[in-house]
């Protein structure tokens, strides 16, 4: 059981309490000839004309991604940066939206003790020995 890998599958399951992707700036400022926007996935279009219809291209920045691919190059201590920051953010908008005390609150307050009690520098160290032991390379 490696905590690095914990760390980055309770991140990706709420990243974007944490972080916004893809940034929008790096996006076109309209979709290609022929192509209209995928509602909810900025940066995606779908083609709209000619033999190609029904097509996706897809233009955002894959190296930013929030996947475990891009997230296991990350350090513990960022991951548990950004994993306490969307703790905070979806707790918030479940209280605003059903009240304290729900189940998922308190989980949510149990994965902030974990997070917390992370010693970043450990995590880093075992994570490498594992994808070392594993033959992977980052």
């Amino acid at each position: 059981n490696v905590d690095k890998g914990l760390l980055i599958q309770r991140l990706l399951c709420r990243w974007w309490y944490a972080t916004s992707w893809p940034n929008p700036a790096d996006l076109p400022t309209s979709p290609p000839k022929g192509y209209d926007s995928l509602d909810g996935f900025p940066g995606v279009y779908v083609c709209s004309r000619g033999s190609s219809i029904g097509k996706l291209v897809d233009k955002r920045d894959k190296s930013t991604a929030p996947n475990f691919a891009n997230y296991v190059r990350k350090s513990a201590e960022e991951l548990q940066g950004l994993l306490l920051k969307a703790i905070t953010e979806q707790r918030r908008q479940l209280v605003e939206a059903e009240g304290s005390g729900t189940d998922t609150e308190k989980e949510l307050n149990n994965m902030e003790k974990w997070a917390r009690k992370l010693n970043c520098s450990k995590v880093d160290k075992d994570a490498a020995r594992a994808l070392k032991a594993a033959g992977i390379p980052l």
